[in-house]
């Protein structure tokens, strides 16, 4: 059986700094789908995803193949705490939003405009 030292590495660090998949789809530009599929070993990786990443988790490269990743991964940056203030909070999701195509930005702007609508009404029952 084949070893998938590569997605083994990216599942511990991620689980280590207490993200899902999804969080670390959105911070490294790639899709929920293709982490799963990595850390699974149902797909390959290539440098330029891998470089995404190994950015995202804050560590080298390097580290995702090691065949036993230390205790702690190399830190590139120190990263923000993942429940911090509003305004770090904020400024994350404009960032991330920022770097998806217009349409779905779109998209989230109906959503948003949409939930604020209901909470409005929800308040104005009380």
């Amino acid at each position: 059986m084949r070893k998938n030292i590569v997605g083994n590495n990216v599942r511990t660090v991620r689980e280590r700094l207490g993200i899902t998949q999804e969080d670390l789809a959105l911070k490294s530009g790639l899709t929920q789908g293709y982490i799963n599929f990595l850390e699974n070993g149902k797909r390959g990786y290539s440098e330029k995803s891998l470089e995404k990443i190994a950015n995202a988790l804050g560590i080298q490269i390097s580290g995702l193949f090691e065949e036993k990743i230390k205790e702690e991964p190399t830190v590139v940056a120190e990263q923000p705490p993942l429940y911090g203030k509003r305004r770090r909070t904020y400024d994350t999701i404009i960032s991330l939003l920022e770097q998806l195509p217009t349409p779905v930005i779109d998209h989230y702007r109906v959503l948003l405009k949409a939930e604020v609508e209901m909470r409005n009404k929800g308040s104005e029952g009380r």
